[in-house]
């Protein structure tokens, strides 16, 4: 499989979990109505969590697909698959799981200590 169908394949998948997501928030949205008062409204509180937990998953998947964007034009430049960090290339495997990986195991490694 080649590397554009790898990123192609990701960004359908956060797609499909984004729009999941935007579903539950827009119930979430329908739930609250004109609800205002959290604190005296027993399903208040469970409202608010689910809302910025989905808000939050949201997020993570539109930053996921900016990535992918930006893995494509890595692509188009020749530049795909190069780690950011040390030049060296990044494994296939490490690419088909994160197509968006930007640095090798090793050097995201050092980066985290």
């Amino acid at each position: 499989m080649a590397a554009s169908d790898w990123i192609q394949r990701r960004r359908l998948e956060v797609q499909e979990r984004l729009a999941v997501v935007e579903r539950r928030l827009a119930e979430v949205r329908i739930a609250r109505g004109e609800w205002t008062d959290e604190e005296h409204d027993p399903e208040g509180f469970t409202l608010t969590f689910e809302w910025q937990e989905a808000e939050g998953t949201r997020n993570s998947y539109l930053a996921e697909l900016s990535e992918l964007h930006t893995a494509d034009d890595r692509l188009a430049t020749g530049r795909y698959g190069i780690c950011e960090a040390c030049g060296a290339a990044i494994p296939e495997a490490q690419l088909e799981l994160r197509p968006a990986r930007t640095v090798c195991v090793a050097c995201a490694g050092r980066r985290r200590r």
